[in-house]
């Protein structure tokens, strides 16, 4: 289990400047819990980069100097705490890259032994790592490459993990060039509370795979939740939130269902559609059906 944040800004911006010092001190502070690694990606121009160490983030100069430096335009930042019996090395650390696309995860799908059979054979042995969300990362790259639609590639991804095995979370954030996509999608009853209480944590854990987004100073931000998040708008679970890169214009959608590549989104799913802090289009019809999670 992990903490997410990702982000879509109207220039090349840094995560202190987007969060402020203290903002990005609370997230960072979440590393104290979840230090089995840290990473970032983010866009230069077209081309995706990416920065990962297995090491608690708030002990690294290295994390230090890249949250105060202008990377891109839209990125993200993962803190990893390794789900037991999954190894805390480099090939193992958030985020994962291929063909132009970023991604990190947040949570645990289970059995372990059983997770060769999320990938089709031929995928499964281009798995570098040990991780379910490299494989889970690679099952949404297999349907983009089938039918080129992410939407719908990320309905596949999460309904064939959900039907064959036991995940708890598949909260992700993906960095594509032309937007990002960030996953809400959890079963509140395998909220690992033991394991939490075990490791430390104190207080209520019902919200621990919330996931919030706030619109703010020409970006758009969307994180996990346990630091301050005053003002910011929850996102539904099993849902989606999908950003602009061009425009910053938002929108979150209900996950679509297995095979639905090529279908247009019904009506009810256009859903708060913001281009900017002014100006805010909404239908309330599609606001209620955009805040009833689907089971």
């Amino acid at each position: 289990m992990c903490r997410l944040l990702g982000y879509c800004a109207a220039g090349p911006t840094s995560l202190a400047g987007m969060l402020g010092e203290r903002g990005l001190r609370a997230f960072t502070s979440l590393s104290t819990f979840h230090g089995d690694g840290w990473g970032m990606a983010w866009y230069d121009g077209s081309a995706v980069r990416a920065e990962k160490s297995p090491l608690r983030a708030i002990d690294e100069p290295a994390y230090d100097e890249l949250a105060h430096r202008d990377l891109g335009d839209v990125g993200l930042v993962h803190l990893r705490w390794a789900t037991p019996g999954l190894p805390v090395e480099a090939r193992n650390t958030h985020p994962f890259l291929r063909d132009g696309a970023a991604m990190a995860h947040n949570g645990a799908i289970h059995p372990q032994d059983r997770l060769g059979e999320i990938l089709p054979p031929a995928w499964e042995r281009q798995v570098v790592g040990t991780t379910d969300s490299e494989r889970y990362f690679l099952h949404v790259m297999t349907g983009l490459e089938a039918h080129g639609d992410m939407l719908a590639a990320l309905g596949d991804t999460t309904a064939h993990i959900d039907g064959l095995l036991r995940p708890n979370s598949l909260n992700a954030v993906f960095l594509m060039p032309q937007a990002l996509y960030a996953v809400c999608y959890f079963h509140p009853q395998r909220i690992p509370r033991g394991a939490l209480a075990r490791r430390g944590m104190q207080g209520p854990t019902d919200s621990y795979f919330d996931m919030s987004y706030r619109h703010a100073d020409g970006a758009v931000v969307v994180a996990s939740s346990g630091w301050p998040q005053d003002g910011w708008a929850t996102l539904p679970n099993r849902h989606v939130l999908i950003v602009d890169r061009a425009t910053l214009a938002t929108k979150v959608v209900p996950l679509p269902g297995p095979g639905s590549a090529g279908r247009p989104l019904p009506d009810g799913c256009r859903v708060p559609l913001v281009r900017d802090r002014r100006q805010v289009l909404l239908d309330l019809a599609d606001v209620r059906l955009a805040l009833v999670p689907l089971v």
